[in-house]
């Protein structure tokens, strides 16, 4: 005999009078089997986790008087900004400029960026670990992070998917770079690795949209995917009922 569980799904009868339907656990296997998020459900949540990212380190780095030197540069920065906006200077003269401006920037402004990394991990890596593999933007689009093979989502986990899909190892790597090599050899290697950085992302972006898996670099590595909270899992099981 067949055990009936009742999930909240409606149907409407021929009098157009809505009732509850039940749904038999034949049926309850695909409510089991895990529904891969949408592409445009985890474009949204990675990008309102960016939003949020931004606003929490601004609002908490306000907060941390900057040096004498930092304040310069940042208004010497907006000069070159200004001048190349009224056309004084040049694309090409503006892009050496601002590079020259953003090393010296980075250069005294290491304790900024560790905190903004700190930040970033207890984000992206301790938060989900308590919350069901969710960040807030997760949660607001019903979509949480969980391993293939069903076993527990540990912090290792995130923390590998944080460092590829969030640029957290890239940025560690700049704050050691730009501690002990020079100008030259820190704009070279960074440029490199941030490069690599963007093919990283976007061959990413392309696995999960176009694979079966739906699963990025950072998944493949880290063993994971991005799936449905079980209140959207039980919309889907009760539209293929219907």
């Amino acid at each position: 005999m067949k055990k009936k569980i009742k999930l909240a799904c409606e149907e409407t009868n021929k009098d157009g009078v809505k009732k509850n339907k039940d749904v038999t656990d034949s049926n309850l296997k695909k409510l089991h089997s895990d529904v891969k998020a949408l592409f445009s459900q985890r474009l949204l949540a990675f990008l309102i986790d960016v939003l949020i990212i931004i606003f929490v380190t601004n609002l908490i780095t306000a907060f941390i008087p900057l040096n004498d030197t930092a304040s310069k540069l940042y208004e010497e920065q907006n000069k070159i900004l200004e001048d190349y906006v009224n056309g004084v200077s040049s694309m090409e003269v503006y892009v050496n400029q601002m590079i020259d401006i953003e090393y010296d920037i980075s250069k005294h402004t290491v304790i900024l960026s560790i905190l903004s990394i700190i930040i970033s991990l207890l984000y992206y890596v301790v938060y989900p670990c308590y919350n069901d593999g969710q960040t807030l933007g997760k949660k607001i689009m019903k979509i949480r992070i969980k391993k293939v093979n069903n076993n527990d989502l540990s912090m290792n986990d995130l923390l590998i998917r944080a460092m590829i899909n969030n640029s957290i190892f890239l940025n560690i790597l700049c704050i050691i770079l730009i501690l002990f090599l020079s100008k030259n050899m820190y704009l070279n290697i960074t440029s490199i690795f941030s490069s690599i950085q963007y093919l990283v992302m976007i061959v990413s972006i392309i696995m999960i949209a176009f694979s079966k898996k739906a699963q990025g670099l950072h998944d493949k590595v880290a063993k994971t995917e991005v799936v449905m909270t079980n209140t959207v899992k039980e919309d889907v099981l009760c539209q293929i009922e219907s």
